[in-house]
């Protein structure tokens, strides 16, 4: 049943400032667009290195599974993939990360379509941000971005920042440090009302849904504010946690996809292709450790 879902806090005033704010201080009405039906599939967590095996990651193992996803995602005909971060696991030296990359990238290249990458703390830790964009197949150098696929809408973000704004670059970074930073926040806020009415997916590596969690984004209220006051953004795709997870926040669906890296062999690996029906509603459907769901929108009457 529809609902009214899209309720702005008056609280967010002094952390976003008015720029942020400008259009989104009140819920939109939407008139839901019709979607043709299409998919596109999603990878997160393949943490590839030439490397043996640590704890539960099969590092190596991960080509081949990235592959095998690359199969049927060319199979089922998707019109474009998203991995969502952490590509290749943290290397020794800037020679030897771009080695990984390169060698992840051979495979992953050999989608038939659009690739988009979300950055992860991992694909940091010897590059800076430009450097990992310049030694993949990403379509633009810029961390965040927005790009259009018949009426759907999608956002990569870019939670690679400390507490301080500072760019995740090269190890300079913790972990758990980790930021929407105000300026992208505020692009946020004007890409999002640019869109209007258009069904919104955002892409992202680090957790909104939770910024208690090591995992989270620690300003993820903001951020969820900023959704949920567009009033056209139906889910959050992410990884970075690698048992992932589900939940429901203010009307959106934020789903954690499994880690690629985790176990060996093709029978632990763990991607998904997300179906989108002609009434938008959102079916992911997972393959191997990743389960399969059903997303139905709600919109404003």
């Amino acid at each position: 049943m529809p609902i009214n879902r899209r309720c702005f806090l008056q609280t967010a005033a002094g952390t976003l400032g008015a720029g942020a704010l400008a259009g989104l201080t009140a819920p939109r009405a939407l008139a839901r667009q019709p979607e043709p039906s299409f998919s596109f599939g999603l990878v997160t967590d393949v943490h590839y290195a030439d490397a043996p095996a640590r704890g539960s990651r099969h590092y190596r193992d991960s080509l081949a599974k990235l592959r095998e996803a690359v199969e049927a995602f060319n199979a089922r005909r998707v019109s474009f993939v998203v991995e969502l971060g952490d590509f290749v696991d943290a290397a020794p030296s800037k020679a030897e990360e771009i080695e990984h990359l390169r060698v992840a990238d051979q495979v992953y290249r050999d989608f038939r379509g659009e690739r988009h990458y979300v950055l992860g703390n991992h694909c940091l830790h010897a590059l800076t941000k430009e450097e990992f964009l310049a030694h993949c197949g990403a379509r633009t150098r810029k961390s965040f971005y927005s790009f259009d696929h018949e009426s759907l809408h999608c956002v990569v973000l870019d939670a690679n920042f400390r507490r301080d704004g500072a760019s995740y670059a090269a190890g300079n970074f913790s972990w758990t440090d980790t930021w929407i930073h105000p300026p992208q926040l505020q692009w946020l806020a004007d890409d999002l009302r640019r869109a209007k009415t258009r069904t919104t997916l955002v892409f992202v590596h680090q957790n909104l849904h939770n910024e208690d969690d090591a995992h989270g984004v620690k300003n993820a209220p903001d951020v969820r504010r900023v959704l949920e006051a567009a009033g056209n953004v139906a889910a959050v795709f992410q990884g970075h946690m690698h048992s992932g997870g589900y939940a429901k926040i203010g009307g959106i669906h934020y789903c954690t996809l499994k880690a690629m890296v985790e176990g060996p062999g093709p029978e632990n690996n763990a991607y998904a292709v997300v179906h989108v029906d002609p009434s938008a509603n959102l079916t992911l459907e997972g393959h191997g450790r990743e389960g399969t769901r059903q997303l139905s929108l709600e919109w404003p009457g």
